[in-house]
Formats: structure tokens, sequence, C-alpha cells
């Protein structure tokens, strides 16, 4: 028998067996990285603009939310991370993710970029970012997050 969506839930049911399927959720995190007066910015290779954005990444099995913030990060640019701490969530219906939001303070390393995600990262001072996600994406909160507690 074919599912059908249920009224009450978001859920589709199988009518004989009264099985329900919910969808899946792809949980990712994002983190604004400081270091001191400075934040960590990246510009993906995919974004064809010169936006610079924060480190963010899939969660993987088996991986504590924190786990994932320190391996996406030392993936992409190479340094390790301290007081990783979370900060909040943004869903993102399409295509199905949970951004969930961290700060964390530079704790070592030099900048090493994983060429293919990252064409750019570097710390920048608060009162000289580049351009930035906009206001209503959780990059941009989290960045002004940071400015503020500055």
């Amino acid at each position: 028998h074919a599912a059908v969506q249920t009224d009450h839930e978001n859920a589709m049911r199988c009518p004989a067996c009264k099985y329900s399927q919910y969808p899946r959720i792809q949980p990712c995190v994002i983190v604004a990285i400081t270091k001191g007066s400075q934040i960590l910015l990246a510009r993906s290779v995919r974004r064809h603009t010169n936006m610079y954005g924060l480190i963010a990444g899939f969660v993987e099995i088996g991986e504590t939310l924190e786990q994932a913030v320190a391996r996406e990060t030392l993936e992409e640019v190479g340094i390790a991370l301290k007081n990783i701490q979370y900060m909040s969530s943004q869903p993102w219906p399409f295509p199905s993710n949970l951004m969930l939001a961290f700060k964390a303070e530079y704790a070592g390393g030099e900048l090493n970029l994983q060429r293919d995600e990252i064409a750019d990262a570097n710390f920048f001072d608060f009162d000289d970012l580049p351009t930035i996600p906009p206001k209503g994406s959780i990059a941009y909160w989290l960045i002004d997050q940071a400015r503020q507690a500055q």
C-alpha cells in the first residue's frame, strides 16, 4: 500500500499496517571561533562570491556534537579548539538539515586549509569583517553574538 500523509503529525503512514515513517533529519554543526578580539571566517570553494562564513559540517555517526565541531574545524582549517559551547539551532527544512550553532576559542595550530572545501580563511578583526552571511541566518547571528561579547 502507498503511505499517506497523516493529519496530526509530520509523518507518512501505511493504511494497512498503520506503521508511521517520520522524516529523517541530518544534524550539522556551525561554529564561531574567536582568537582574542578576532573571529575566524572562511570562504567556501563552492561559493562564487566574496562572502565569508563560519566553519560548518555534518555530524558523523558515533560522535557528539562537540566532537563534530572539533573534527570539522581540524579537517577544514587545521586548528584545535577549546571551550566549545552550544548556542542555538536553526532548522533547514530543505534539505532536511538541523544546524546546531556553537562558539569556541582558538586553542592552537596554524591555519592549514582543506583546499577542496575552503578557498580562503583567516582571523578578522570585528571592525574589519569581509562580506558575511545576511541577517536571519544562524551564521550572522553567531558572528553578531561573538562581536557583542568583545
